[in-house]
Order: C-alpha cells, then sequence, then structure tokens
C-alpha cells in the first residue's frame, strides 16, 4: 500500500500512544517488523510557542521511517502553523491528525475526540494542513462522542474531501475509552465507502486477531497499540501469517526477559537511569505475564530504586528460569 508517494513494505502499524511510543520504544517495534510508527501526540499550540517539551516529542532517528508525527489541537490556524513547522525542521514522512483522543486533559482543551462534536471546525483543521503542507496528511478518530452520536462514516467522507490520504478508525466512542468491545463493522462500513487507504485500530491482542480484523474488515493495514507492550514480536507475527504461513516464533519467557533488558538498553541511550528507571515501571506488567511468581517480580521492579537494581532483578529472574 502507499500513503500520498509513501511506499508501505508492511500493512502492521504502531499506534501513537502518549507515555508509550518514545523513540527507542518505536526503534524496537520497528526492528520486530513494524510497518510504519507514529510519535506520541503533540500540542500544536506548544510547538508554535516553542515549547522544549513539545519539540522533544518530535525528535525520532532515521531507523524508524517511515515515521509519522501526530498533532492535536482546535485551532486550525495553530494546527496549520504547526504542521508547516514539522514539514520544514523535522521532515517525517506523514502528518496525523489526531481527532480520536478521548483522554480528559486533551478533550478539556476541545482537542482530540472533543472535535467529532464539531465536524465543521473538524473539517477546518483538516482542510487547513493540507494545504499547508506537501507531506502526506493522515488522521485517526473514534466512531463519535458518544453512542447518541456514531458520527465515523460522515467524518471519514469530510476527511477523504478535505485531502487526508489515510485514516485510522478506532471503532470506540470518546465515552468508551477503552472499554466494550470495538465495533469492527464500522471499519468494514467505513473502508467499502472510501477510496483512500483504511486502517483498522481496536482489539488486536495477538496476530491471529490481526488477520480477523483484514477478514472480516477488508482494511488496508492494521494498528497495534497495548498489543505490543511486552509482545513486540507481534509485528513480525502478523506478517508472518499474512504471508500465509499457519505458525510464527513465539518468545519464551527468557526472550521475553531479553527484550526488556534490550529496551532498558535503548532507553539508556536517550534519557538518564532515573528517567529510564520511571518510564520503564509501565512497561513490566506486560513483559513478566505469565511468569511463575509474576505478581512479586512486578513489585520487586515496580519499587526498585535504581536502574543498577532492577537489571540486578531481572537478571536474577532470568538465572532463575536456567
Amino acid at each position: 500500500m502507499k500513503i500520498g508517494d509513501i511506499q508501505i513494505s508492511t500493512p502492521v502499524f504502531l499506534a501513537p500512544m502518549a507515555g508509550y511510543t518514545d523513540s527507542p520504544f518505536r526503534q524496537l517495534c520497528k526492528e520486530k517488523g513494524a510497518g510504519v510508527v507514529y510519535t506520541e501526540f503533540v500540542s500544536s499550540e506548544g510547538i508554535i510557542r516553542s515549547s522544549e517539551k513539545s519539540f522533544d516529542y518530535l525528535h525520532f532517528s532515521s531507523s524508524e521511517r517511515p515515521v509519522g508525527i501526530q498533532l492535536f489541537g482546535h485551532n486550525p490556524d495553530s494546527m496549520a502553523e504547526a504542521a508547516r513547522y514539522i514539514e520544514e525542521y523535522f521532515k517525517p514522512d506523514i502528518i496525523d491528525l489526531n481527532f480520536g483522543c478521548s483522554v480528559r486533559k486533551v478533550v478539556k482543551k476541545y482537542a482530540g475526540a472533543a472535535l467529532l462534536k464539531d465536524l465543521d471546525l473538524l473539517a477546518e483543521i483538516a482542510r487547513r494542513v493540507v494545504k499547508a503542507v506537501q507531506t502526506p496528511i493522515t488522521a485517526k478518530i473514534r466512531s463519535g462522542w458518544n453512542h447518541q452520536s456514531i458520527v465515523a462514516l460522515e467524518v471519514a467522507d469530510i476527511l477523504e474531501s478535505a485531502g487526508i490520504q489515510a485514516l485510522t478508525i478506532h471503532p470506540r466512542t470518546a465515552s468508551d475509552g477503552y472499554k466494550n468491545q470495538a465495533d469492527w463493522q464500522i471499519i468494514k462500513k467505513i473502508k467499502q465507502a472510501l477510496k483512500i487507504p483504511v486502517i483498522g485500530n481496536g482489539d488486536i491482542k495477538i496476530a491471529e486477531d490481526a488477520i480477523r480484523m483484514f477478514d472480516f474488515t477488508g482494511c488496508d493495514a492494521v494498528m497495534i497499540g497495548r498489543g505490543s507492550f511486552g509482545n513486540p514480536w507481534i509485528f513480525q507475527q502478523t506478517s508472518t501469517l499474512l504471508s500465509g504461513k499457519t505458525s510464527y516464533y513465539i518468545p519464551g519467557l527468557s526472550d521475553r526477559l531479553n527484550m526488556l533488558l534490550y529496551h532498558i538498553k535503548l532507553e539508556r541511550k536517550y534519557y538518564d537511569d532515573s528517567h529510564v528507571n520511571r518510564i520503564m515501571k509501565k512497561f513490566y506488567r506486560w513483559y513478566i505475564r505469565g511468569f511463575s511468581n509474576a505478581a512479586n517480580i512486578r513489585n520487586q521492579l515496580v519499587h526498585s530504586k535504581s536502574l543498577t537494581d532492577t537489571i540486578y532483578i531481572i537478571k536474577s529472574v532470568k538465572q532463575n528460569l536456567q
């Protein structure tokens, strides 16, 4: 598939996730077969006001390409200006518009999924950003603000008309958050209605789920979020099944610990040890699922006071497996 002129070799993408998809994690997923990776979302207002924290989110390595930078905001002028800045100074392959985030701090600024309540403003933002840059513009949406306002089909048509070159749909409402089952029927309907590539997202926990989504919806690509936590092999596994094979490599417990250590090693290239020790705590439960005494191991890791202690604990667990 292509997004604009960008050739996508593998139709299995890593979702943008705030607090998770930093450059080291994106690199790890890329190494394990992700076709496209996306940054954590970044505020358009933060960019045009030269917020150092916002700029931190924009950096990526060449090994991550093709890579998308995801942008959120509610002001069409700011969104267009931020997109121009991103294109000129960072040159990503894709700029993605966030019309789906339901986190309170985003929607209270009338951004993310809140724009599903104001389709005229959503359309204006999309049109202005598309006109502002040459970089392919994509968008990510939810099915609606709540179950009384399912607007995904209407929004999809608006965005395609505005010049968006691919659309990702997470078929839950903003009010759902991550509760309830994702309604893949909505992805299927949007795929049937649009000419641009449609990327499905939601409830892909294992590679077989991705294949079911492809088969059921006819989507052009799948986007994997939390299913990649502790299991970056899911991209490789999905590609294996897409190639027609019926089985794939399943990492053992020792493999998962080695990957955890590698993940820490990548993070240390970018951040100091105290920062790494803090941000890695959110990943531990995913890496050690299935281990004997997992709750105790997780408790030790989460309460570790230093990265040196953390690495010692992981290596001790690994030694006990032998």
